[in-house]
């Protein structure tokens, strides 16, 4: 284990060049003579975690249609274990069964909302820009005709109009905020037989950032008359994402197997909180059941159904998108024993296993999409792999650290459940990973896994939430400290108030009470 560094004795300005070159936010004083650093918060404090709780609370999500429960609340409710773990106070465990009750009480069933396929599951749907959009255009007699879709950011800001009607044809203007390309089709027409057909002539004009595609919604197409001349608004579609639910349910679990393990909380109230808690994330994990696909050698992924309202539909997951659900079941396994959870994070393990490459120094390396999959090695239209994107070339980014991070605690948290003898290397090969490839300079980390790219404050102080490697090298700690210090985070997110309780959480070796 490394010795850790004392942020009281780490002087700004004495190392390499970037430690005052943080780019979009303060890199704090530091005076020609290297005073040491000061910052306005002490991130290691209850009080930095009840100010982060604050500014969180007053944004008031009540659902998750724009995101806001999968990547701030479930942030947020899992700061709030993470406070119990390092403090033992009781006060941190009320506030997570009010804001457990609210999840409950806005699940798609209990708010009599559904998603694209009409099912309204005890799970929590999102649109805004993570789902395509829809437009319809109606033939002549104003009945729908063809569905033109748009799958990527703002897809609801969408239009296509109408112009230039000339007996069966019409101009067709498409147009997204997300992008300066208008795409204007000239003499199209409904007619499936003709050459101008306007069907074909959008999907033709799809890209991989021009993300648009066109089906027909007549169950037999023929010649009909154009439309009258209009604007065309877009309609969000509802998906459900894995991740999503992962995300929100894993705090939810995390809590259920956390009361019903200790006896001095398994009791009264809480009890039966725990046992709705936990027949919660039962149903919403069991809702993404039909996504999940072994493979060979026991290995599994969630993908993205064919046909789903969404970019990459009919695709595999990237491994953070598939671990979050595998989080939860880490820990309905541990509450139930029950062994359909453990295999099914076996596989998931054995899925990742087969993307990290060990480096020379014992740091893992691996990228974004998993090596196996579509996006990773690229796909063409002819392989019909996908309705909203046709064709993409190779993805083959490496892992940023945020995103990263949600991998790194599946892997800790079914370490810390015993399901794989091999993760007591994993572990110690992930924390090699922060120290040699995250850590960057005194104050700063990089934005990928590999070490390479720049991160800005904004990306910068996710590096948190890789504190549970903490255990296994104080580097993790003691640079996540150092980067908050720097960077002098205001907090404001949900991601804010969960590194600043993983601070706490460190110092307190908050692991001993997991």
């Amino acid at each position: 284990m490394t010795p850790p560094i004392s942020r009281r004795n780490l002087l700004l300005g004495s190392t390499a060049a970037g430690v005052l070159a943080w780019t979009g936010g303060p890199a704090g004083p530091a005076s020609a003579a290297g005073q040491p650093f000061t910052a306005a918060l002490d991130y290691e404090s209850p009080a930095a975690f009840a100010a982060a709780q604050s500014a969180y609370l007053a944004g008031n999500p009540t659902n998750n249609e724009t995101g806001l429960y999968a990547w701030g609340e479930s942030y947020f409710m899992l700061g709030l274990l993470r406070m119990y773990e390092a403090y033992q106070d009781e006060q941190y465990l009320r506030t997570f069964e009010e804001r457990a009750a609210l999840l409950l009480r806005t699940t798609d069933h209990a708010r009599g909302v559904k998603d694209y396929r009409g099912r309204s599951g005890k799970v929590w749907r999102t649109a805004h820009n993570y789902t395509a959009g829809h437009g319809v255009l109606p033939d002549g007699a104003g009945q729908p005709a063809v569905q033109l879709r748009w799958a990527g950011t703002r897809s609801a800001e969408s239009t296509a109009e109408v112009l230039n009607v000339s007996g069966d044809t019409f101009d067709l203007v498409l147009r997204n905020p997300a992008t300066t390309t208008v795409v204007t089709l000239r003499g199209v027409s409904l007619d499936p037989g003709a050459a101008t057909y306007v069907v074909p002539a959008v999907n033709a004009a799809y890209g991989p950032a021009v993300r648009w595609t066109a089906v027909d919604l007549r169950k037999s197409p023929r010649r009909r008359s154009a439309p009258r001349a209009a604007t065309i608004a877009f309609v969000p579609q509802y998906y459900v994402f894995a991740v999503h639910t992962g995300m929100i349910a894993y705090p939810l679990a995390r809590y259920a197997r956390m009361v019903l393990k200790t006896p001095g909380l398994n009791r009264g109230p809480r009890r039966r909180t725990a046992l709705d808690l936990l027949g919660a994330a039962k149903d919403a994990v069991a809702f993404h059941d039909c996504e999940y696909a072994t493979r060979p050698g026991g290995a599994g992924d969630y993908v993205w159904p064919k046909g789903a309202p969404i970019p990459f539909d009919g695709t595999i997951q990237p491994y953070n998108q598939s671990q979050g659900p595998g989080l939860v079941m880490v820990e309905l396994y541990r509450a139930t024993g029950e062994q359909r959870y453990r295999t099914r994070v076996s596989e998931l393990l054995t899925a990742y296993r087969a993307g990290l490459t060990l480096e020379a120094d014992s740091a893992y390396v691996w990228p974004y999409w998993p090596p196996y999959g579509e996006l990773y090695a690229g796909y063409t239209r002819e392989a019909g792999v996908s309705e909203y994107t046709p064709f993409y070339s190779a993805s083959r980014q490496i892992e940023d650290i945020s995103h990263a991070a949600i991998s790194t605690e599946f892997v800790h948290a079914a370490f810390e459940a015993g399901i794989d003898s091999g993760l007591a290397q994993d572990v110690e090969r992930f924390a090699a990973t922060f120290r040699q490839n995250v850590v960057r300079s005194a104050t700063e980390v990089w934005y990928r896994v590999n070490g390479t790219a720049d991160a800005v404050p904004g990306n910068a102080v996710q590096c948190a939430r890789w504190m549970p490697y903490a255990e296994q090298d104080a580097i993790v700690h003691e640079q996540s400290l150092r980067v908050y210090d720097a960077v002098q985070l205001v907090p404001v997110q949900g991601s804010h108030a969960l590194g600043i309780a993983y601070l706490n959480w460190a110092k307190q070796q908050g692991w001993r009470n997991q």
